[in-house]
């Protein structure tokens, strides 16, 4: 028995010792999740490589940038320091540069020639050395007139393109990037940011006085935060706090090329890499990864939860990424360099997304279905597919992986391809049919007129046009015709009713209904499963009802001669337009493309601005304005919809709180009496 113990003993012993060595025990585990476009879970992207605290003997202190260069050197600005720092992959230190001119490095470049350019805002240069430390050339403030004298210098960021020109970010410098020659002549500012004035900044202007209007904080556009180059000599800027364009892809002339790029009011950094991907980091412990068009690939990262684990970032200052797709972010709250590495599906992705790049859709389809199996919302993988199969002209195919991608460019492209090709088989397929049915009605109706065989199908009709709710629903038509006779029949010749109206009212909702879940794609990109129906109805409903109830009693007091009940009736047949052509619209959709898309959205413009003028001459003649009266009558009956939601807000408010005070009332009864 003894010997049997000793046995698994020994057993487990062993099975300890070899447990790091079985397959995936080894492998880091991320410390965070990673996400996609529409921040869509996905396999982790990258993983957490290893922490960089020191160089040499001497630890980091504010490792405010860095950069990687073609031969994947590490460079540092260690701003306390005082010195850029040279390391390998691994962290070993070939040299320090600058410990004896440099005061306090923020930034850092270095060019084709190995040549570092590091920017000091603390001596408001920005220094040329050579690759052994030697300085080269200073960068200082420009004496021209033209730079401006209250314009100020103090370089953060620095980046030079192939032809030597210098491109500094400067604290506090509005204007954009400062851009100098090789030489160090000012060549003027490039890539300002736009200034756009707030709604309460309008309204000032509009309504304060000269002087009340000098007093006011000057509206001046952000200083870019960062700034980087591909390969290809375009510049990018970063700008924290830009919700419109955070990141910049800028030509030669200052143009934005690059749009709809993820927010983040974070970011600090931005870097490039080799095949064009965009990696750019915010304070808050994130860091993103784009392609060279500006699409969401990955988010990574999180803020450091106070437990110093290895991937979580407390603040983030500078992002930079190697030839083998290693990203190294510096950490200025823990003084360290992050080191991440790419996993399989990220490799996968790149695979992919460079066959896709050069063009070679059909050869990136075996890699983008991998992606796909691996996370099915990954929006590129669709495109992509889509692509592929639009290049091998499965069109059907295209279109799904088009509408998952919510490629709305592509879904048009392929389904015109199939619309095309089967109007070129069935129109004059289509044409016969409408012809004969055409002239099937005339033959029918000259044969009707000799014999009288339709007879029994005219009582028919007859006998239900008697039928008065028939009649009254039937009446909408007098409403597109004769819109004036129309409303004389509703206010003096009782042709309508309210339950009519009701029936119209109800036709109106599931129009309303249909316009939500059979608009085509292309019109309308929204997921069916996650429409709110019960939100859609209540923000049709409700401004309906208060249209209703607020003309009524505005009307009342301002000697309107039309009934509630006339309001009720009128302002569902003055939507005759809608109800009568909006649901052919919303099919037509459906067939119609991206190079139709003005007679979709002419026909809507045409039926709203209809009712528009259907609703105003319903209030005129319903209570017998005149045209300024009911203009009045119109701002006066908007003005109380917003004070009565104004109301309603208010109160809502207030009862969630006496709710909510009641609840913790009766908690901490039930509480005191449980004790």
């Amino acid at each position: 028995m003894r010997q049997i113990a000793k046995s698994i003993m020994v057993l487990l012993c062993a099975f300890v010792v070899c447990m790091p060595l079985l397959p995936g025990y080894a492998a880091a585990e991320a410390t965070y999740k990673s996400y996609t476009g529409d921040f869509q879970r996905t396999p982790d992207a990258y993983e957490p490589a290893g922490t960089i605290e020191k160089a040499g003997d001497t630890e980091f202190a504010t490792p405010s940038d860095i950069f990687v260069d073609s031969r994947d050197m590490l460079y540092v600005a260690d701003t306390e320091n005082s010195r850029v720092v040279v390391m390998t992959r691994g962290g070993e230190l070939i040299r320090s540069i600058g410990e004896d001119v440099l005061d306090a490095p923020s930034g850092v470049f270095v060019d084709e020639k190995g040549d570092i350019y590091v920017a000091d805002s603390r001596l408001g240069q920005v220094l040329h050395f050579s690759k052994e430390g030697k300085v080269l050339q200073t960068f200082k403030r420009p004496e021209t007139p033209l730079y401006g004298k209250s314009t100020p210098y103090k370089p953060m960021k620095v980046t030079v393109d192939k032809r030597g020109n210098v491109y500094i970010i400067s604290e506090g410098t509005t204007n954009g990037v400062i851009q100098m020659s090789p030489a160090g002549d000012f060549m003027g500012f490039f890539g300002m940011n736009d200034s756009k004035p707030s709604a309460k900044l309008m309204l000032q202007r509009l309504f304060f006085t000269k002087k009340q209007i000098e007093q006011l904080f000057k509206n001046v556009p952000n200083t870019p935060t960062n700034v980087a180059i591909d390969t290809k000599g375009l510049v990018y800027t970063v700008t924290q706090g830009d919700k419109d364009q955070p990141i910049k892809r800028l030509n030669i002339s200052g143009y934005n090329l690059l749009h709809g790029t993820f927010w983040d009011p974070t970011y600090t950094d931005i870097s490039v890499s080799a095949a064009g991907n965009i990696f750019a980091v915010g304070q808050r412990g994130y860091f993103y990864e784009f392609d060279s068009e500006g699409h969401l690939l990955f988010v990574s990262g999180s803020p450091d939860d106070g437990k110093s684990r290895e991937g979580l970032l407390l603040n983030a200052a500078g992002i930079a990424t190697d030839s083998k797709g290693y990203i190294y972010i510096a950490d200025v709250g823990r003084n360290s360099i992050q080191v991440y590495e790419p996993t399989e599906f990220v490799e996968l992705v790149h695979h992919a997304l460079d066959l896709y790049k050069d063009g070679l859709y059909v050869k990136s389809q075996e890699p983008w279905n991998l992606v796909e199996q691996r996370n099915s919302l990954f929006v590129l993988a669709h495109r992509g597919l889509g692509d592929a199969y639009i290049k091998q002209q499965l069109y059907a195919k295209a279109m799904t992986e088009y509408k998952q991608a919510k490629d709305v460019t592509g879904y048009s492209n392929a389904f015109w391809e199939i619309r095309n090709s089967w109007l070129q088989h069935n129109l004059l397929t289509l044409v016969l049919i409408i012809l004969g049915l055409m002239a099937l009605r005339s033959l029918l109706r000259w044969v009707h007129r000799k014999t009288g065989v339709l007879a029994p199908t005219v009582r028919v009709k007859e006998a239900i046009m008697n039928v008065r709710l028939i009649r009254e629903l039937l009446f909408i038509g007098r409403f597109i015709k004769h819109p004036l006779d129309g409303l004389y029949g509703l206010r003096e010749e009782g042709k309508t009713s309210g339950i009519s109206a009701a029936v119209l009212y109800v036709l109106f909702i599931a129009e309303y209904m249909f316009t939500l879940y059979g608009t085509g794609f292309i019109f309308d990109q929204s997921d069916a499963s996650t429409i709110n129906l019960t939100k859609e109805l209540a923000m049709l409903i409700a401004p309906l009802t208060l249209w209703i109830i607020s003309n009524y009693l505005v009307s009342t007091i301002s000697d309107g001669e039309g009934k509630f009940s006339q309001v009720y009736q009128g302002t569902i047949y003055a939507f005759a337009p809608y109800l009568i052509f909006h649901p052919f619209v919303v099919a037509a959709s459906n067939v119609l493309t991206l190079n139709d898309a003005f007679l979709f959205s002419f026909a809507n413009t045409i039926i709203t601005v209809w009712c528009a003028v259907l609703l105003f001459l319903m209030v005129k003649e319903v209570h017998d304005y005149t045209i300024r009266e009911t203009l009045r009558n119109l701002f006066i009956t908007l003005f109380t919809m917003l004070i009565t939601s104004l109301v309603v807000f208010i109160v809502y408010v207030i009862l969630h709180q006496v709710y909510d005070f009641g609840d913790s009332v009766i908690q901490e009864m039930i509480t005191r009496a449980e004790q």
